[in-house]
């Protein structure tokens, strides 16, 4: 029996964490009643990367299910959200916080119902008033109560939505990866092509984990401290926006997608050469917008010139704060590229890889699966902390 309080927390949540996985692995394969697949949807599927975009923000729209709309909405709403506030349009930045979780969740609940019509009107061939009606009601349903067991992870559990998604990911990933290996098995010394495959993929995981903890030392200085001492370092992260790009990215992408079948007669929107290039710069850009939300150097300049810190050559002020904006510019520009790249070859990759397109996804599932469990093995450690001082006490 664990006598250890803190060690039984991080057992419990932990045990909560893999409770909800299992209920939302259970309804990814309870069908969808009424559902049926129209050879548009099928080639929706088959020709568009609609698939991994769901696959990579919480949906599963190649298994019609009741969770198929899944966290989808919810990863969109997040970015509405964050853009209101940061451009304080109808005064979005001074509301509590209650208020942004009332306006969060009627943004989530709004395009869920987009979502789920866009989805029910693609799949079924002729419409029918209350078939559809409930189809829509049910997918709904689906895709809240997903977002309320992600609510109930952030408060019992641990990773927040990391677990669903990563589920979703490795369910994807890990037939992928056989796949390719059954495709190399019928060439010619198979078992070196399978070594190099394998072999990527370890060193790719490694490079994946440094660059993730890869950060610039911004040094601070307190004319407060005695002269000798060291300057302080604020660690700038050069990936800390990938995760969140990858999410709300994914999930921005799946609606021109959805509603592209409807523009049949524009080229231009159903060109996969013009939808990779709109998800590169789509790809950037938001990259640099997760970077300023989690360094932004309005509020870093604010802190420094309140705290007496300031950067050696550099006057407190606007002009840290224009100092900080740049450097965030040139700090964010490698990962920004990286990303972008991984994102638009994982998507597009069939267009010109033919059968081996298979491999193109594997980059973006290895970057997703290694921050999404470094996420979730950050707060497991930071629930084990109390539980290790504990221990340490005893042993002393």
């Amino acid at each position: 029996m664990i006598k250890n309080k803190n060690l039984l927390n991080v057992i419990k949540r932990v045990s909560f964490s893999l409770g909800i996985v299992i209920i939302y692995v259970m309804g990814t394969y309870i069908p969808l009643p009424f559902a049926e697949i129209t050879k548009q949807y099928a080639q929706t599927m088959n020709h568009t990367p609609i698939t991994l975009l769901g696959v990579f923000s919480g949906a599963n729209y190649a298994r019609i299910s009741i969770f198929s709309v899944g966290l989808n909405p919810l990863m969109f709403s997040m970015l509405i959200l964050q853009l209101l506030m940061m451009t304080k349009l109808f005064g979005f930045d001074a509301l509590s916080q209650p208020q942004i979780e009332f306006f969060m969740q009627v943004i989530t609940l709004a395009l869920t119902i987009l979502q789920a019509v866009l989805l029910v009107f693609g799949m079924t061939p002729q419409r029918d008033f209350w078939r559809d009606f409930e189809m829509i009601v049910i997918l709904i349903a689906g895709s809240c109560l997903v977002v309320w067991l992600c609510y109930r992870n952030i408060k019992y559990g641990v990773g927040a939505s990391a677990p669903i998604i990563l589920t979703s990911i490795m369910t994807g990933a890990i037939p992928n990866i056989f796949n390719n290996i059954k495709m190399l098995l019928k060439f010619k010394n198979s078992w070196i092509w399978i070594t190099l495959l394998l072999m990527f993929i370890l060193l790719f995981i490694l490079f994946w984990m440094a660059f993730n903890k890869t950060y610039y030392p911004l040094r601070v200085i307190n004319p407060s401290l005695p002269s000798k001492s060291k300057a302080m370092l604020v660690p700038i992260g050069l990936n800390m926006a990938a995760m969140m790009m990858y999410m709300v990215g994914m999930a921005i992408l799946t609606l021109p997608v959805m509603i592209a079948p409807y523009f049949s007669s524009n080229k231009l929107l159903n060109s996969w050469q013009f939808s990779a290039t709109f998800s590169t710069v789509m790809a950037i850009l938001l990259f640099y917008f997760f970077m300023f939300v989690a360094f932004n150097p309005k509020d870093q300049a604010k802190a420094m010139r309140n705290n007496h810190n300031y950067i050696l050559g550099i006057a407190p002020g606007r002009p840290t704060q224009t100092y900080l904006r740049k450097l965030i510019w040139i700090l964010g520009f490698p990962g920004a590229i990286l990303n972008a790249a991984q994102l638009v070859l994982g998507l597009y990759g069939s267009r010109f890889m033919g059968r081996y397109a298979g491999f193109a996804v594997i980059p973006m599932n290895v970057v997703m699966i290694v921050m999404f469990m470094s996420g979730i093995r950050d707060q497991v450690a930071t629930l084990l902390f109390p539980y290790k001082y504990d221990r340490l006490e005893r042993e002393k």
